[in-house]
């Protein structure tokens, strides 16, 4: 039996439109199988304190992935690559192979939200002793939006109506980049609402949750509550140039013998 070869592959995790993620937002999970087998050949935690580096120049080491910002009306977009340096998160693996495989390339995040974690898989040929480290490694793009509600908490009980329900959400990159003027991320990209109805039922009314500057990333909005029952909101949150979308869900009720 021909012995394994140590092949060196190099993987990150990138936002789509956005950074790669790193440990100030819980890093991804990676997996690395063989196609054909199903036999897993590595794996771990992408991890490191930075999300590398924005540029106006493309270099060598650069994802191919840029970071696109809408330009204001009638000027053009503004396009950075995104460059890693020694502290930019990553895994590095030594993956043994006897021969030329196709890998199966997975990464589950990120892991500091759950609630709008996704997976990607991705394939790649790969050659005894021959590396996979070069540019910014094997770089896996990760669609979506980190969406988290901080108003109103789930299972919130109202006492009585009628009420007034504030809807704040935090809306992020999936690198966990914040949205704000002068940022990269600007929130005229970006459509949050907040679609409500009874559990289990069609929503009965949309609301807008607009950024109004008082936090990076923050959207709110209000809803005028009449009736008892139980109720969901779905949050979403979709970024126009991109078509990332990322939800969250919180539910809220009124006790039928509610004045």
């Amino acid at each position: 039996m021909p012995s394994a070869a140590k092949t060196s592959i190099l993987v990150r995790v990138q936002a789509r439109g956005g950074k790669f993620l790193a440990d100030d937002i819980g890093g991804a999970e990676v997996t690395v199988r063989d196609v054909h087998t199903g036999e897993r050949l590595g794996g771990g935690l992408v991890q490191g304190t930075d999300s590398g580096n924005l540029s106006g120049k493309f270099v060598a080491s650069a994802s191919q992935s840029a970071v696109v910002t809408p330009g204001a009306p009638g000027k053009p977009p503004v396009i950075q690559w995104l460059v890693p340096d020694a502290a930019t998160s990553g895994l590095a693996l030594e993956l043994p192979l006897i021969r030329p495989t196709l890998l199966a390339v997975a990464a589950y995040g990120p892991l500091g939200g759950l609630q709008s974690a996704q997976r990607v898989e991705s394939s790649t040929w790969a050659l005894p002793g021959q590396s996979l480290d070069q540019g910014p490694g094997f770089v896996i793009e990760l669609p979506g939006l980190v969406v988290q509600v901080m108003s109103p908490p789930t299972h919130l009980e109202i006492p009585s109506l009628p009420a007034v329900i504030t809807f704040q959400a935090k809306v992020t990159m999936m690198c966990g980049c914040q949205i704000a003027p002068g940022q990269p991320w600007v929130p005229s990209d970006f459509v949050v609402t907040a679609a409500i109805g009874l559990v289990g039922q069609a929503p009965s009314a949309v609301v807008p949750l607009v950024f109004e500057g008082s936090a990076p990333s923050l959207f709110a909005g209000s809803y005028h509550l009449s009736q008892a029952g139980y109720f969901q909101a779905v949050v979403s949150a979709t970024q126009r140039s991109t078509g990332n979308l990322g939800t969250a869900l919180v539910t809220f009720f009124v006790q039928s013998g509610a004045p």
